[in-house]
């Protein structure tokens, strides 16, 4: 696996059903929930977030963010980029 699951309830709960009733802490309405992260790149991660009441994810990579309301485009991103982080590092690993 070429991520980790931070949170795994959330991760498993996106995946067949609404994350609406999810609930977040003080620290985690101002900054999302972090659901996963990338092993090859630590600032690759899927967020959940609340925007104007709404539960949304963010794909964050780097200075960039990415918000998509339903878990599959944003699954289909964050996967995405995650392949994107994988050979950069390879790449990184070869040059060595």
């Amino acid at each position: 696996m070429k991520y980790k699951i931070v949170n795994k309830l959330v991760f498993e709960q996106a995946q067949v059903r609404s994350v609406a009733d999810v609930q977040f802490n003080e620290e985690q309405l101002e900054n999302g929930m972090k659901i996963v992260v990338s092993k090859a790149d630590p600032t690759l991660a899927l967020y959940l977030v609340e925007v104007d009441g709404q539960k949304k994810f963010e794909v964050r990579w780097d200075d960039s963010i990415e918000v998509f309301i339903g878990w599959f485009s944003a699954w289909e991103n964050y996967t995405w980029c995650l392949s994107i982080a994988d050979q950069e590092k390879e790449q990184e690993v070869n040059q060595q």
